[in-house]
């Protein structure tokens, strides 16, 4: 019988949290305006509903479909993390296409051009890095939360 995935309520509430978190505070306090504090909420909860969407659509029921194939370890974890991450880039870019046309009409030129176009923006590499760190933390938490568990109580 194959190992599968371990699941943890607690690495699921804390994993999708940390990209958000980080990003926003980036965002949020190098820009200069009125209210940083407002622009980090707003950019929190939008990040938020990113990454927990993805976290619990995409990458859970992957991470259980790869578990009932192989074995799970760290770097594959980290390997689906990172190809989900820019799975979620290419369908945010898609509908960044759709709406690029000149006053709300058809986008100039094909998808692929398009995408040549932003292939070396910041952007790219930052979904890499959060559906990265994401899968890590995840992998991370259940596994520490699950051998603190099995440990027997003096």
């Amino acid at each position: 019988m194959k190992q599968t995935m371990k699941f943890s309520w607690k690495s699921l509430f804390l994993a999708p949290l940390f990209i958000p978190l980080v990003y926003s505070g980036l965002f949020a306090f190098s820009s200069p305006g009125g209210s940083p504090i407002l622009f980090f909420l707003i950019l929190f909860v939008f990040g938020s509903v990113i990454s927990y969407g993805t976290t619990i659509f995409l990458f859970l029921p992957c991470l259980y479909l790869v578990s009932k194939l192989t074995p799970l370890t760290a770097r594959l974890t980290g390997v689906l993390g990172t190809v989900l991450g820019g799975v979620v880039y290419l369908l945010i870019t898609w509908q960044s296409y759709l709406e690029s046309g000149d006053n709300s009409g058809p986008p100039e030129g094909t998808f692929r051009e398009y995408l040549w176009q932003h292939l070396f923006d910041f952007d790219v590499l930052a979904f890499l890095i959060a559906g990265l760190v994401t899968a890590m933390l995840y992998w991370f938490l259940t596994n520490h939360l699950s051998r603190k568990n099995d440990q027997p109580t003096a």
